[in-house]
């Protein structure tokens, strides 16, 4: 390609290609995968759940049905399962601080009655 012309659609195309391909090769940039159909039992073992709770909650995961009979088999499609996971995710604890005796009142700080106890070696112990 030289400086005095326009680059064709296919040098642009060829340029972006080798770009993508050292991208993937490096890890910085990730191909979409291909849509992909599941079984039922397939979806199950995804899930880590039995066949029959797939079937059991069928409409909820997305399924669809091969044909129109009654007992038409039942495909998943593995992006929709993902993505129904991710939106059940249990997101991580956010860290609490400790509560202050002012935000707990009086009733924290009243005065608390102790009882005598005996230790390991027997000697009494009085509050």
């Amino acid at each position: 390609m030289s400086a005095d012309r326009e680059p064709s659609a296919i040098d642009v195309r060829a340029l972006a290609e080798a770009v993508v391909d050292v991208l993937t090769e490096r890890g910085l940039a990730l191909l979409p995968a291909p849509q992909r159909v599941l079984t039922a039992a397939q979806a199950a073992q995804l899930l880590g759940r039995s066949l029959q709770w797939v079937y059991a909650h069928a409409g909820e995961l997305g399924a669809f049905r091969y044909g129109d009979g009654p007992r038409a088999r039942l495909g998943f499609d593995l992006a929709r399962l993902e993505r129904w996971k991710r939106e059940r995710a249990i997101d991580a604890p956010t860290r609490r601080r400790p509560i202050s005796p002012a935000r707990l009142g009086a009733a924290a700080i009243a005065p608390v009655t102790l009882i005598a106890y005996e230790d390991r070696q027997g000697a009494n112990h009085q509050p």
